[in-house]
């Protein structure tokens, strides 16, 4: 009987042991989570938007204008290079009307095609083998094909308003001529010219402003008393683009 009492004793006291050593290594639930409520409590890290984002990571512009296709129409006074200073010389009003494609950003290129009608009052004098002096109108019409390479010196967000400087070249191919008393074929007047080109350009958003030097390089007539006929052009236009 002895031994039947003191084997429940003995499990008794070995259970009581167990149970205390299982709550001395369980860490508390306070202790065991403060790392967890610390990362929970911690502020959010702050986005930037674009706007505020430093110069040398920003963003490209959205809405930038890389394309445009337009159509102008204005006036050109032409001066033929070897005429003299005799008689009157006015008269000179000439028009054009083109077309052009753009494409780029600050730096860009321009194709471009037109029709160019030019008008120069030319006089020479007698040289003896005439009776007299001739002094009358040389009318010639042209398509021409400019190429040029922009620059916008000044430009808004987008790249619709600007101011432009341009540099190229032309071909100028002639379909028309009247002389008046020169009386010149179309022998004598060449078929096909190069101009060098100089334009500054105004974009106000849709409208567009450009005055343009041409530079004949090379002669226009070749007829008898036209020493140096390369064409000197100023040009305005006025059109708009899209």
């Amino acid at each position: 009987m002895k031994r039947k009492t003191t084997f429940p004793l003995l499990a008794a006291c070995l259970f009581s042991v167990s149970l205390a050593n299982a709550q001395i290594n369980t860490p508390s639930l306070t202790t065991s989570n403060a790392p967890l409520l610390a990362l929970t409590t911690q502020p959010a890290a702050k986005t930037t938007s674009p706007e505020e984002a430093p110069a040398d990571i920003q963003q490209p512009k959205a809405g930038y204008k890389n394309f445009a296709f337009g159509i102008y129409a204005g006036l050109n006074s032409t001066k033929l290079r070897g005429e003299t200073t005799g008689g009157d010389i006015s008269g000179r009003l000439g028009y054009q009307a083109g077309v052009f494609v753009r494409g780029g950003g600050r730096i860009y290129g321009q194709l471009g095609a037109e029709y160019f009608a030019s008008s120069s009052n030319y006089f020479t004098r007698g040289d003896g083998s005439t009776p007299s002096q001739i002094q009358d109108q040389i009318n010639i019409s042209y398509i021409q094909v400019p190429v040029y390479v922009g620059y916008k010196l000044l430009e808004s967000d987008r790249g619709i308003s600007a101011i432009r400087l341009q540099v190229g070249a032309e071909y100028a191919n002639r379909i028309s001529t009247s002389s008046g008393d020169f009386d010149l074929s179309n022998s004598e007047i060449k078929s096909g010219t190069f101009n060098a080109l100089g334009q500054l350009g105004f974009d106000i958003g849709p409208v567009l402003i450009d005055l343009t030097y041409h530079h004949g390089l090379s002669d226009a007539i070749e007829g008898t008393g036209f020493n140096g006929s390369s064409r000197r052009i100023l040009s305005a236009s006025v059109g708009f683009k899209f």
